[in-house]
């Protein structure tokens, strides 16, 4: 009977550890959830002063980025219609070029790419 005794008072103890640890467990998991439901409520809260500052600052540093990109891409674009209104100057002058080496009479038509070509240099360092 001794035996049997020890062991009922073994059971008893193995209960109250489980209803222990049972307990703690509960109590972990509650605060788990307690914790989620703060941390989403946390997500939803209307924004504050801080919050909306901080943000109008982020916001001002963007625009005054794209408006420094913006500036460079039209001074960019500027720069390729230039090229290209001298590309077609340059074009004109190798086409006389050409037909003066065929023929050798046409010295009009290189005076006048000539003086297109002197032009748009003088422009050019006027801007």
């Amino acid at each position: 009977m001794e035996t049997t005794l020890h062991y009922i008072q073994f059971s008893e103890i193995g209960v109250t550890f489980a209803v222990i640890v049972a307990a703690m467990t509960f109590v972990v998991l509650t605060w788990n959830a307690v914790k989620a439901i703060l941390d989403w409520r946390a997500l939803a809260k209307k924004p504050t002063a801080d919050t909306i500052a901080d943000h109008e600052q982020r916001i001002t540093n963007l625009e005054s980025c794209c408006e420094e990109v913006r500036g460079k891409l039209q001074n960019d674009w500027k720069f390729q219609e230039e090229e290209k209104e001298f590309n077609v100057i340059m074009l004109e002058a190798v086409g006389q070029l050409m037909k003066h080496a065929l023929d050798g009479n046409d010295t009009d038509g290189l005076k006048a790419a000539d003086e297109k070509i002197d032009k748009y240099l003088r422009e050019k360092s006027q801007r």
